[in-house]
């Protein structure tokens, strides 16, 4: 099996498995030998900054000399970045003879009338590349949810981190921070510490220590009062922070909450015994990529893409164009039907001079283009639909901006990777200076 037939098989179960709790991803890594059982994890949930916050500590783990595993959801370009060893992803290859294994178990199981989910063999992937690579840690960060996410079969959890906690998915998790929070909390572990961002909401943090107390987990708070705070810009933030004087090339406002959630993580494996020192922190940390978060695409004009596509997460992107981007905007976005996208768009449309709405191809969920301009209207009379002519919309938002008007493109994080991609094409055609990880997307 190639790596591509390994993506195909793995995105044709989308729809055909059906979800079982824990039963599913249980009964196929026990047919696979429960791999999973080899390694340890720092196991990581929440609504929003999850992959930042994964992304830092995993570097730093890196940097410190442990072979670390980083598992994402969802991937922005290549479903590889999903998979991750030491900052690269699984070789194709690699990837194909993975899932060769998963395929053998779970047609075995889909006989028996119990076919595993899409995720559940992502999953399975991802532990097997693991253990074959004898990964000293994993950073494994949860796909919906926390208690019944596949992810949380895992035994051998030595830190649980709870990044931001916001209202998504609603309609499966609970519909208030606390409820939701409750869920994510099924991923703690008695005795084991966990970490929490330290600007929760206070619902969300009485739930998160109630749950934390009930186990005898040591509960871990950053303190965002005691940052100091020095050059922010769109090349990123200067902090100092438990003694550490770093940069922090993720952008963006919110992220320095995400970074002082990463550093206590580090801190807490540091406690347990982990050779984590500042110097690596440091290190790691200023090598952080993550891509569609705050990402800065091009500069002059700037183009900046973000894939906030909850109300937590466009609040958040909205605190970050106020300090970093003082011009008007010009906004490309593209949204899911089914997340709360009137409060989304209250949070980032304001600063709008005008709006272009497209939508994926190809995606059930996708909210049409016209029916989001109609919507956008409500804030920004000048909202144009150009529905599945990404490359169009692209170009004339780009070539129609005024001398120092900002490119903002957000939404759907599927929107995002669609729009990623043309803007490097964009880019490359006409020779407009970019970021170079446009070239490279991890």
């Amino acid at each position: 099996m190639t790596g591509s037939e390994a993506v195909a098989y793995i995105h044709s179960a989308r729809g055909r498995g059906k979800k079982r709790g824990l039963e599913g991803i249980t009964e196929l890594m026990h047919r696979l030998g429960d791999p999973q059982d080899t390694l340890r994890f720092v196991h990581v949930v929440g609504t929003n900054g999850k992959g930042s916050t994964s992304t830092m500590i995993a570097r730093s783990l890196t940097a410190a000399g442990y072979r670390t595993g980083l598992f994402i959801s969802p991937f922005i370009l290549d479903f590889r970045e999903r998979i991750q060893v030491d900052g690269a992803m699984i070789p194709p290859q690699a990837l194909g003879e993975v899932v060769e294994q998963v395929r053998a178990a779970a047609e075995a199981m889909a006989a028996e009338g119990r076919r595993p989910t899409e995720f559940e063999l992502v999953c399975a992937a991802a532990f097997l590349w693991y253990a074959g690579r004898q990964c000293d840690i994993v950073v494994l960060e949860a796909g919906l949810g926390g208690g019944r996410d596949a992810t949380n079969l895992i035994r051998t959890s030595v830190l649980a981190v709870i990044c931001a906690i916001g209202l998504d998915h609603t309609e499966l998790l609970g519909d208030t921070p606390a409820a939701i929070a409750r869920e994510k909390c099924g991923i703690l572990r008695r005795g084991v510490p966990v970490v929490s961002y330290p600007a929760q909401e206070d619902e969300a943090l009485a739930a998160i220590m109630e749950c934390a107390a009930a186990l005898d987990c040591r509960l871990i708070l950053g303190n965002l009062s005691a940052v100091r705070v020095g050059e922010m810009s769109l090349t990123g933030t200067d902090l100092c922070y438990r003694g550490l004087s770093l940069h922090l090339p993720l952008v963006g406002r919110y992220q320095i909450a995400n970074c002082v959630t990463a550093i206590e993580a580090l801190f807490a494996l540091r406690d347990a015994g982990w050779a984590v020192s500042d110097a690596a922190i440091v290190r790691g940390i200023g090598s952080a990529f993550f891509p569609a978060r705050m990402e800065v695409l091009a500069r002059q004009p700037d183009v900046i893409l973000d894939g906030a596509h909850n109300p937590h997460g466009a609040a958040a992107l909205s605190a970050s164009l106020d300090g970093l981007v003082p011009g008007e905007l010009t906004v490309l976005l593209g949204m899911m039907k089914d997340k709360d996208v009137a409060a989304s768009l209250a949070q980032v449309l304001p600063h709008a001079r005008r709006v272009f709405t497209v939508e994926p191809e190809g995606n059930p969920r996708a909210m049409k283009a016209e029916d989001l301009a109609a919507l956008c209207r409500g804030w920004c009379p000048e909202a144009a639909a150009y529905g599945l002519r990404q490359r169009e919309a692209f170009a004339e938002a780009y070539d129609t901006l005024r001398p120092g008007e900002t490119l903002l493109i957000c939404g759907s994080l599927y929107v995002a990777s669609d729009l990623r991609r043309v803007a490097g094409d964009f880019f490359r055609e006409r020779g407009i200076p970019h970021s170079p990880h446009l070239d490279d997307p991890v």
